[in-house]
């Protein structure tokens, strides 16, 4: 099988649905038949599960004494604020871990701790706490270490502590390896035994859990609490790509109504320099434009400059280091397009075929905080799972970044290789790893093995999971912005899609300096034409036939253009109708 991709291959896949059950749980509710069955296909089936769902409730949130370990992290810190010990955070260098370790220096500020932070340099210590920050901890006089999305499996830097007399309190959110930390305290609801009801927080929110109980602890009002510092968890949620369902859903819901009107004022210029000051914030604002440039410092540099930015309380201050993000992440820019370019030129030289399901591909050059994107890049482009591994100077050690698909647990695949790797952690669709370069033909070999046992070939098709038919008379403003009660979008709750059959194409454009993007008419059964953007699919424009008739797969919008606003179809992919009228065309190999 040829690797290229081809527009208009993926596989559609309606959700189905018991008709008499829609039609019932919409009754229900009430909400449209559309909407009751995204609904169901998100898996709320009760109008109780509606109401948490569409209306959640920041007061409503878990109590965070029902995590393991809660009660014995609150009782030690609060020990340290009553004795005035010096305590340090210790966070990772990803946004989650940035915005976790923002929020948790200024709740200890606050409750007059002498605080303060560190988060790794990506390239010279690497993930997690490790024994020499211990050491240095111990040289300031530090004898409290709070971490922050990291510290669960970090058995050596806490036996470390130890023999320097410092306790550490993990909180974490990362899948626990064979040995957990006898540390002071684990808050992390994936250990073995936690009853927390949710697991899926991610670090940041682990951090909000925490400190919340610490806020509650020393006398204070946990609602004002939630309210100033859901902007960081919202932020943090979005960006490490947890489920946006049940508790992650309220943070990022609430965080999003928050980030606009935050007192931050790292937060306000990191708005301002990114145009956004006067724009809504959704959670697509936030994956795509707000954490790309916090995470860009970390992935080139020293991630400090964002939690900085996060932390300051001057303006000149805050617009300072703001510029220096928008400079990381121009860097970064380059920096992703490059190696984009040079794992495309090795897939192509290698001439993988259909029996390569893991795409391991390995370089001198690449630089290690941006091979993960690029990893992310190749499973979209390929549809399977892909491990890229940037190797040092001498060529002999590598430090690597997988992404997978749905159907293969990257992670679980590490942990059976792991004898062929140094280190390695992370989750089901997104892992880190380290490995001695001469072992990357052996793990190559291993991790395509066991994905053969696991794989079959139709799972490494792109497939886009559907969940109407509808006729385009029927996308109308009203429908949209009954869709907006869905919102938050991100992970396990994609925005919904849905497909049309036998539109006709009444204009055709391209758009853009370059004409990379696609615009058409589409016929309606009233004559109402509605407007079809397709973006990347400009060099589609010439092989399609006005008047033809196309299946369109899209997601809906509002296009509110100098206020004037019209309905819009986002293009997720085409085929050509079976009933086509006039000459035939084709979305194929040369779009």
């Amino acid at each position: 099988m040829h690797l290229d991709p081809v527009l208009g291959a993926k596989h559609w896949k309606i959700l189905q649905r018991d008709p008499d059950l829609e039609e019932q749980f919409a009754r229900s509710v009430p909400v449209s038949r559309v909407l009751s069955r995204i609904l169901l296909n998100r898996g709320i089936q009760t109008p109780e599960q509606t109401q948490r769902f569409l209306n959640p409730d920041l007061d409503e949130l878990y109590d965070p004494s029902l995590f393991d370990g809660m009660d014995r992290a609150v009782a030690r810190t609060r020990h340290a604020l009553d004795r005035r010990e010096k305590i340090m955070v210790h966070g990772d260098y990803d946004v989650d871990g940035i915005s976790g370790t923002a929020l948790l220096v200024r709740v200890l500020l606050a409750l007059g701790a002498e605080a303060t932070w560190h988060v790794p340099h990506r390239q010279k210590e690497g993930y997690d706490i490790q024994p020499p920050a211990v050491e240095a901890a111990k040289e300031q006089g530090i004898s409290l270490i709070i971490t922050v999305d990291c510290g669960t499996s970090a058995v050596e830097a806490i036996e470390q502590a130890k023999t320097c007399g410092i306790d550490v309190v993990v909180t974490d959110h990362h899948e626990p390896g064979p040995n957990i930390v006898d540390a002071a305290a684990v808050i992390n609801p994936r250990k073995p035994g936690c009853p927390y009801p949710f697991k899926d927080l991610a670090g940041v929110g682990v951090a909000f859990k925490f400190a919340e109980a610490l806020v509650r602890e020393c006398g204070y009002d946990t609602s004002a609490f939630r309210r100033k510092f859901v902007d960081l968890v919202a932020i943090g949620t979005v960006a490490d790509i947890v489920p946006l369902m049940d508790e992650n859903r309220t943070l990022v819901k609430f965080g999003l109504q928050e980030i606009p009107r935050s007192g931050k004022r790292g937060l306000r210029a990191l708005l301002e320099k990114a145009g956004l000051a006067t724009r809504p914030i959704t959670s697509q604002v936030l994956a795509f434009v707000l954490a790309p440039r916090l995470n860009a410092a970390g992935r080139l540099d020293d991630a400090s400059i964002a939690l900085e930015l996060l932390l300051t309380r001057d303006d000149a201050e805050a617009a300072r280091l703001a510029d220096a993000l928008e400079t990381c992440n121009k860097e970064r820019r380059l920096e992703q397009e490059r190696i984009t370019r040079e794992a495309l030129e090795q897939i192509a030289s290698r001439k993988l075929d259909e029996t390569t399901k893991v795409l391991v591909l390995s370089s001198q050059g690449w630089h290690p905080g941006v091979v993960g994107i690029v990893a992310g890049k190749i499973v979209d482009r390929y549809g399977r799972p892909a491990v890229l591994v940037a190797l040092d100077d001498s060529g002999d050690v590598g430090v690597g970044s997988a992404r997978s698909i749905a159907a293969f647990d990257v992670f679980e695949a590490l942990v059976k290789c792991g004898d062929l790797l140094d280190r390695y952690g992370g989750h089901s669709q997104a892992a880190g790893l380290s490995i001695i370069a001469d072992k990357l033909p052996d793990f190559d070999s291993a991790i395509n093995r066991l994905a053969d046992t696991v794989l079959a070939d139709s799972d490494l098709i792109p497939q886009i999971e559907i969940d109407a038919e509808l006729d385009l008379d029927s996308v109308t403003e009203d429908f949209i912005t009954e869709l907006e009660l869905l919102e938050p979008y991100g992970h396990c709750n994609r925005e919904p899609v849905f497909v049309t059959e036998n539109a006709m194409i009444l204009q055709k454009n391209t758009m853009g300096a370059t004409g990379a993007h696609l615009k058409m008419k589409l016929g309606t059964a009233s004559g109402r034409p509605i407007e079809c953007v397709g973006f990347g699919w400009g060099s589609a424009e010439r092989s399609i036939r006005l008047g033809s008739l196309l299946n369109v797969c899209y997601n809906t919008r509002i296009n509110d253009y100098r206020g004037f606003r019209t309905v819009q179809l986002v293009l997720r992919d085409a085929r050509q109708s079976a009933a086509v009228i006039g000459d035939e065309f084709s979305l194929g190999n040369d779009a």
